[in-house]
């Protein structure tokens, strides 16, 4: 026989090694990289009185919008903006990294006023460059004075204010 709490100890132990593995697996998993969607473009016939204009790109996901603002330069700009690739996690403390963006939206705007916008379907328009890495598959070019003439005046032009009821 065993000796008086010999039987009570080993199962404690393994228990005990158990729970400190598991502890210590959840803390070491890998956590998601975080993702980013790079967006160059450049804008033509910008009137000269749309001075500090930026470009806002908008990165959706199922998680979540993202959106990150950069001003013109010369008719040109570069957004970078990060997202997150976490989809999920699982029971055991690991992560799921699965989320891409679904749609990226640009809008290039000057005192509140939206000159342009653009919704991109992310699969059709992206590609990878690195590991979770993305940028536009050829250069954005937006005129504003072609999309406001095409059909699109709802999506040119508009004020991000409120009108005034005064």
């Amino acid at each position: 026989m065993y000796p008086y709490g010999e039987t009570m100890r080993k199962p404690k132990k393994l228990l005990l090694l158990l729970a400190s593995t598991l502890a210590f697996s959840t803390a070491v998993a890998a956590k998601c990289p975080t993702g980013s969607v790079t967006v160059h473009g450049k804008v033509d016939n910008l009137p000269s009185t749309a001075t500090g204009a930026e470009a806002t790109v908008v990165v959706e996901t199922a998680k979540g919008n993202v959106e990150r603002t950069a001003l013109l330069s010369n008719g040109e700009f570069t957004v970078e903006v990060p997202f997150s690739t976490h989809s999920s996690s699982t029971w055991l403390g690991g992560d799921r990294c699965h989320t891409v963006p679904k749609f990226v939206e640009v809008k290039i705007v000057s005192a509140g006023k939206v000159y342009i916008q653009k919704r991109l379907n992310f699969k059709d328009s992206f590609e990878v460059t690195k590991f979770y890495e993305y940028r536009l598959k050829q250069e954005l070019s937006l005129d504003v004075l072609k999309e406001s003439g095409n059909g699109n005046r709802g999506q040119t032009g508009r004020s991000l204010h409120p009108p005034n009821d005064q």
